[in-house]
């Protein structure tokens, strides 16, 4: 079954985390992604999973880890507005 959240892309809008990013059923508002948080949370250290098509050669997790993960290595949460 897929993420309610995320409708199973695992990534959803950075501007309204209550829809997905990507898919039939996306935000479309031309906001950024965020890992879902429901089912794309990985752990310190390790990258989340991509969006399908994303050339992951040009990304690292070093890369990566400041846009999802605070210096403590929790995830980045943005403030609900």
């Amino acid at each position: 079954m897929a993420c309610p959240r995320c409708d199973g892309t695992h990534w959803v809008c950075e501007s309204h985390p209550e829809r997905p990013w990507d898919g039939p059923n996306a935000c479309g508002c031309g906001a950024a992604g965020d890992p879902c948080p429901d089912c794309n949370d990985a752990a310190p250290g390790d990258m989340p999973l991509l969006p399908k098509g994303l050339d992951h050669t040009i990304t690292s997790i070093e890369a990566m880890r400041p846009l999802v993960r605070t210096s403590a290595g929790k995830p980045r949460r943005k403030p609900i507005k």
